[in-house]
């Protein structure tokens, strides 16, 4: 096969580049057109200029009285909501063989050919770790953000 007297038509990849481009060369818009895109800048959150902020910043970087004050007093809050979730946890998790120790009825029961013992101690206390896990995180949450309004007011 001879390429000499192939023109710019005969070979698809330049036609599709001419298509885009045009004779000179620039890109030509869908609609044979070209229009003058505005720069638009957008803003994701205001700035705040708050002098007691920063002097607060300082404070916890610094490890000031206060700051560790205030961050000791967020430790104590995440604490006590870990021991409060953990607590409910074992209460539940503990009285489930403790029912079926007390009530050995309860035992003998058959859902979905599944004894009850192994329905609840195998399947359903998953779904219980995730509410105690969304719980924890959403409350965990919180409090970090409290903690933020503290500082920035």
């Amino acid at each position: 096969m001879n390429d000499e007297g192939a023109g710019p038509h005969d070979d698809p990849w330049a036609a599709l580049e001419e298509a885009i481009h045009g004779s000179s060369g620039e890109p030509v818009p869908p609609n044979g057109k070209a229009k003058l895109v505005k720069r638009e800048r957008i803003v994701l959150a205001k700035r705040r200029s708050n002098r007691r902020v920063v002097r607060t910043l300082a404070e916890l970087e610094d490890q000031t009285g206060v700051g560790e004050l205030l961050v000791r007093q967020l430790v104590r809050v995440q604490l006590i909501l870990a021991i409060r979730l953990m607590l409910l946890t074992a209460v539940v998790l503990g009285s489930i063989p403790l029912v079926f120790l007390l009530v050995p009825s309860l035992g003998t029961i058959s859902v979905l050919g599944l004894w009850l013992p192994w329905l609840l101690l195998g399947f359903a206390v998953y779904p219980f770790f995730v509410a105690v896990a969304w719980s924890y995180n959403r409350s965990a949450d919180h409090n970090e953000q409290e903690f933020t309004e503290t500082v920035e007011n």
